[in-house]
Order: C-alpha cells, then structure tokens, then sequence
C-alpha cells in the first residue's frame, strides 16, 4: 500500500471518528498535526512562538466552528492551507512582511507521502545536519521534536528557560528548513 493510500485512509478515519466522538477525534487530529504544522509554519515566520500560536489559533477555530463537518476533501490539506493562510495574515498584521513581499512568497506542501526510502534517506540526512549545529541547538530540537516533550519540561532537563530553548528551536529549525524539506521529517 502507498503512503498516499495510507495516509489518505488515516484521514478518512479521523473525519468519520469526528462524527462519532469528536473530542477524540480533536485529540488525535491535534497530535497527529500539530508539531508538523508548528514546523510548516516557522517556514513562513520565522518564529516559532509566532507558529505556535498560529496553529493553535487555527486549530481552536477549527474546532470551535465545528469545520470537521463542512470538510469534504483532504483534512490535511485543508490544515495546511488554513494554517498558511493565517500565518501570512499574522505576519502583514504585525508589518512583518509587506504585500509585495507576501505575493512573492511561496512555500510549497508536500503533495505526497514520501516511500519509505526516500523518508529514510531525508531523515539520515537530516540527522546528519542536525548534529553539526550547536550543541544547545540539537538539544532542543531533539527533546521538542524528536521525544515530543513540553518546553517546561525539556527546558527543566537542559537547564535553561523556556525562552532559551525556543530561542535554540527557532535557529536549529531556521538553519535546517534551508537544506530540507523539514515537512517530510514530520510525517
């Protein structure tokens, strides 16, 4: 089976469990895309307390307009489009980027699911690049990323603030996003 197959599969089943019990469906939707749309949206700003509290705010109207009932193709597509959207809505809010600029500015969603070789192949090099960025750097990614924990906790762990550790996420994941898709990595 393809990934495209699966990963289409896994969507139907999370948009018929939003029908049933959509407050698991909301869990699993939130764990499955969040870090990934967290990191598609650095892409955009720059920042990732800016991406985190885009996504957050999509998800959450998402959730609060009920639009798992109004979405009819592709729920990661939708995401995706709906986190971009509102990430280059942030950013000219904020006069961070003008509308020359935004009309210029294109960055790409994966259309497929990469096979299992080519995952593999981004991932050993991502994880090569990884370890040649500072060490605090590659801590924070590793422990954000990597072992998915909070930042209070893996900031306790390295210890340093949370705002260090965003601090090192943010530059770790702005020096790798120049030589990968960083997307694939989160699949």
């Amino acid at each position: 089976m393809s990934g495209n197959t699966e990963y289409a599969k896994q969507n139907e089943k999370l948009l018929e469990l939003f029908r049933t019990v959509p407050e698991r469906a909301f869990r699993q939707l939130f764990d499955t895309y969040y870090m990934p749309l967290c990191v598609y949206t650095v892409q955009l700003t720059d920042s990732f307390d800016m991406a985190e509290d885009v996504v957050q705010e999509v998800l959450a109207y998402f959730w609060e307009k009920k639009y798992y009932n109004r979405v009819t193709g592709s729920l990661r597509g939708y995401l995706f489009y709906a986190v971009r959207n509102a990430a280059l809505l942030a950013l000219k809010k904020n006069n961070l980027v003008s509308m020359e600029e935004l009309s210029g500015m294109k960055i790409d969603i994966p259309d497929e699911y990469p096979d299992r070789e080519e995952l593999y192949e981004r991932e050993r090099q991502l994880m090569a690049d990884l370890e040649k960025l500072p060490r605090q750097e590659v801590l924070a990614v590793k422990a954000v990323i990597l072992e998915s924990k909070k930042y209070k906790e893996a900031a306790e762990e390295l210890q340093i603030s949370v705002n260090t550790l965003k601090t090192h996420l943010s530059r770790a994941l702005g020096k790798l996003r120049k030589n990968h898709n960083l997307m694939i990595f989160f699949y």
